[in-house]
């Protein structure tokens, strides 16, 4: 009986020093990938203003300043409440890829997906320099985005693609939405970033593009008119200058995060 004792007395002592260390660690991975994604936006710069108000907060308690206390704690609840009004967008990004599943491979098969047809009609719209926007859907849905444009629903086609992207025609003004393997709608409108990822040069179409990344976990290939290069945007991250003959493969690795090409294109 005391040995038992004993041994429930230790697993205790070990559990609850267990507990402890696993409680830090998910407080360190959440604290890490919020910032993670703030870094990206505006709210940064915010949130550096939160610390230096922290700080001052810290320090006027220590020095006993009665009176910059009362304005700190009194202005702390009109702050949020701004907050919350001004970054609305950055705020439901935040709350919607927490709430992202991990990834499923979407693409079972290069013939169900007519991948070679989507990167031929990509190759030939960069050599011509014909802008184009591309979202394949992964696991965020994306059918909100799909009823601002014309629905389509056919199967992905060289051909369908740079018709519906050529100078001047009725849909080349938006994106095309691929959903389940097939182009549901075209002349989608797109969500605008203000990332300070986006250089001068970068236009409305890379705005749009970088949106929806934010937005949603979609992947979004690009071609620009200005210069013909073809772009990647997913996870809120910006991949440019993409070669074609990584273009397949980065496609086939962003879909499924198995692949090989991890470590390759992790830190382009």
């Amino acid at each position: 009986m005391i040995f038992l004792n004993k041994m429930i007395y230790w697993l205790t002592f070990i559990w609850d020093y267990l507990r402890n260390i696993i409680d830090i660690l998910l407080i360190a991975a959440l604290l890490y990938w919020a910032y993670s994604f703030l870094s990206k936006t505006r709210a940064m710069q915010l949130l550096k203003g939160f610390i230096v108000i922290f700080i001052v907060y810290l320090v006027s308690s220590l020095l006993d300043f009665e009176a910059l206390n009362w304005l700190i704690t009194n202005l702390t609840t009109y702050i949020v409440i701004a907050v919350i009004i001004l970054f609305q967008p950055e705020l439901r990004r935040l709350i919607t890829q927490f709430g992202q599943r991990s990834w499923l491979t979407n693409i079972n098969s290069e013939d169900s997906f007519q991948l070679d047809e989507l990167v031929n009609a990509i190759a030939a719209m960069a050599e011509e320099k014909t802008g184009s926007i591309m979202v394949i859907e992964r696991n965020s849905g994306l059918r909100s985005f799909a009823e601002s444009g014309v629905s389509i629903q056919a199967e992905i086609s060289e051909e369908l693609i740079r018709t519906i992207f050529f100078p001047n025609t009725a849909l080349h003004d938006g994106a095309i939405i691929i959903q389940q393997g097939k182009i549901s709608a075209a002349a989608c409108y797109l969500p605008l970033s203000d990332s300070k990822q986006l250089k001068k040069n970068h236009g409305a179409r890379h705005r749009a593009a970088l949106g929806i990344a934010e937005e949603s976990d979609a992947l979004v290939l690009l071609t620009s008119e200005e210069t013909g290069g073809i772009s990647i945007m997913v996870n809120s991250r910006i991949y440019s200058k993409i070669k074609l003959s990584d273009l397949k493969n980065m496609i086939l690795f962003f879909m499924n995060p198995k692949t090989a090409y991890e470590e390759k294109y992790s830190n382009k």
